[in-house]
């Protein structure tokens, strides 16, 4: 394992659904002839940017409404279906009001669901791709789909109308049709009437935009968020740079980037402060793939396409970086297996201490190079850890196992150097090692890495120190079998800090989590949301602009878990166990990272000391001895 270095030179649309199974426009007798058929609805486009998944509960249904905020006898029906869903509450029954407005912007539909008190979660279809995938032609008119996908009632809500603006003088009770229509397929029982005329306001023609073409309008999009990784050689598993490439994963596209599992960035939309480096697509750009795949994925003319991108060889950073360090191997990853964590301990042999403004990652392999971290570690314990077990450096799942001095940041396909403001450093002590861990995804045939970090050092004087601090939640028990366990955290400012980035953390159980501020004065701030954690897919998330943080505001932390044997990615899903606090893959850890500076610090004058992290610690110890003296109370026995 090796680093160099060089002495510095001066001072330092509307949606379009991809169903599995397509399902044409049909008439709603057919449909009821057809209420068999295999529906799978997959991802929905919910209101803030929120995706949500139709997919019913196995022991459960899913209950699509149709409706139009221009529909007097849909609003009409806001009450009942507000006492429905009451009555057959979630998570059993999964709840979904489809907005078929046209031209409502997305807040006109969240304004007329909150004026109207609807508890469904609102799928907004603009373009009417539900709509026609299920063949509905009324609002309001609802669907029933059992636990395995199949529609087994659709058609009007009860009989409280008996024609376009004329209420029954007697109706039955509210809800009937549907009401014994979802009572039947949680009980197990036959649906007695599979199919009643919906009586309601038919469905506005959907919004007819200007159909987007590849050259046009699809290229630029994929270039500017897709190509980073999907492009010959590098870790996409296919290149998009032609049409072709493009046009036979239209669907599929449209897909992903709907679920926005694609481009990855876990950042819920219009929550929070913006990124920098947000790779996220906008809600027009998931519109333009969406319309292009439902278009069936037009080329237009040529000369409408953007100039090539062209990628970097090498560094990136303006005049390179000062430090490169080296994993100082070839190293080897099987065709197949386990992904591997792999922590490799590089001396940097400094002669003086240095302050780091730059880091740029560099794989070593694309292909295989899933993502990486980086540490500073004074101690010699990771050294420790390297020679005890065989081969270059040694398996950590959950960062580098040992107490660090700081971090490096981190890579994931997409990162950009990462770059501090003037006056802002990180802390690189003469003769510290740096650990970087390498998450190695095995792609099929055997390949080998050799993976560099480039450093480059502060050239302005800092003044303050970037260190971490987090909310976390050691005490936390995760029972078997339950999907939806709620974790909390919080933490406190002992001074004046700003903040300049967040990193939420869980391992393979987490669910959602959200990061918010509570200032002195009580205002809040959300910092940070994850609608759908994946341990494969976390980063570092800095600030556009630093947030300034008072002494005495709490930052919060709220998460949820999945230790249940529906989750895919749960290491004991035959038979769930409990699960608690640890650095194993089978452990589990709710952390909200946060990276601060301390206010006001000026390092720079004489005898000005970096002394926040030695804050941070009396702090944690502090809360460490309370924790402990609390569990010492309780163990005592109660006085009679």
């Amino acid at each position: 394992m090796k680093a160099s270095w060089k002495p510095l030179r001066g001072p330092i649309r509307g949606l379009a659904l991809i169903l599995t199974l397509a399902v044409g426009a049909a008439s709603p007798r057919a449909l009821a002839d057809d209420a068999g058929v295999f529906r799978d609805l997959g991802p929905l486009r919910g209101l803030n940017g929120k995706t949500l998944k139709a997919a019913p509960p196995a022991d459960g249904a899913a209950v699509v409404v149709f409706y139009s905020s221009e529909c007097p006898i849909s609003n009409a029906y806001s009450p009942t279906l507000n006492q429905l869903f009451d009555a057959f509450p979630p998570p059993r029954v999964k709840w979904f009001g489809v907005c078929v407005d046209p031209d409502l912007s997305e807040a006109d539909v969240t304004a007329h669901a909150r004026d109207f008190g609807l508890k469904l979660d609102v799928v907004l279809d603009r373009r009417g791709a539900v709509a026609r995938k299920l063949g509905a032609t009324m609002t309001p008119e609802a669907y029933v789909i059992d636990g395995r996908g199949k529609v087994r009632y659709h058609g009007r809500i009860d009989d409280q109308f008996a024609a376009r603006g004329v209420r029954n003088a007697a109706a039955a009770a509210p809800g009937s049709e549907l009401k014994d229509a979802i009572g039947a397929v949680l009980s197990g029982s036959p649906v007695k009437v599979e199919y009643v005329k919906p009586v309601g306001c038919p469905i506005p023609a959907p919004a007819k935009d200007e159909v987007p073409t590849y050259s046009k309008d699809v290229a630029r999009v994929l270039q500017q968020n897709c190509q980073e990784c999907h492009r010959k050689g590098q870790v996409g598993p296919f290149a998009l740079e032609t049409y072709e490439q493009a046009r036979k994963r239209a669907v599929d596209l449209a897909s992903v980037v709907e679920d926005r599992s694609m481009p990855p960035w876990k950042a819920a939309p219009n929550v929070g402060p913006k990124f920098q480096h947000d790779r996220s697509l906008s809600d027009h750009d998931v519109q333009t793939i969406a319309a292009w795949a439902e278009a069936g994925a037009p080329e237009g003319d040529p000369a409408d396409l953007p100039p090539p991108r062209t990628f970097p060889h090498d560094w990136t950073m303006e005049g390179g970086p000062d430090l490169i360090v080296d994993i100082g191997v070839d190293f080897e990853v099987p065709a197949t297996g386990d992904d591997i964590y792999r922590c490799f301990v590089i001396p940097t042999n400094l002669p003086e201490d240095v302050y780091v403004s730059g880091i740029e990652y560099a794989p070593g392999n694309s292909r295989v190079v899933h993502h990486l971290l980086g540490y500073v570690e004074t101690k010699g314990l990771a050294r420790k850890r390297d020679a005890e077990e065989p081969g270059p450096g040694y398996t950590s799942f959950s960062g580098p196992g040992v107490p660090v001095n700081g971090d490096l940041g981190g890579w994931a396909p997409g990162c950009r150097p990462s770059i501090l403001p003037d006056g802002v450093g990180r802390s690189l002590p003469k003769n510290a090692d740096v650990v970087v861990q390498v998450h190695y995804h095995p792609n099929g045939k055997a390949e080998v890495d050799r993976t560099r970090v480039g450093l480059r050092f502060a050239r302005k004087p800092v003044r303050q120190t970037l260190h971490w601090n987090a909310a976390r939640n050691p005490d936390l028990k995760l029972p078997p079998g339950e999907s939806n366990v709620e974790v909390k955290a919080t933490w406190t400012a002992p001074v004046d800090v700003t903040a300049y980035a967040v990193a939420p953390h869980m391992h393979l159980l987490g669910k959602d989590m959200l990061m918010t501020l509570t200032f002195p004065d009580g205002r809040t701030q959300d910092l940070i949301k994850i609608n759908d954690w994946d341990f494969k897919w976390q980063y570092q998330y800095y600030l556009e602009q630093p947030i300034e943080i008072p002494k005495g505001t709490v930052l919060n932390v709220t998460a949820h878990f999945d230790n249940s044997s529906s989750n895919s990615r749960n290491p004991n899903r035959d038979a769930p166990q409990l699960v608690t606090w640890g650095e194993a893959t089978t452990d589990e850890m709710c952390i909200g990272f946060i990276a601060l500076t301390k206010k006001g610090q000026d390092l720079t004058k004489p005898g000005e000391k970096d002394d926040l992290n030695e804050i941070f610690r009396a702090q944690n110890d502090e809360d460490r001895q309370k924790a402990e003296q609390m569990a010492r109370d309780k163990r005592k026995p109660k006085a009679k």
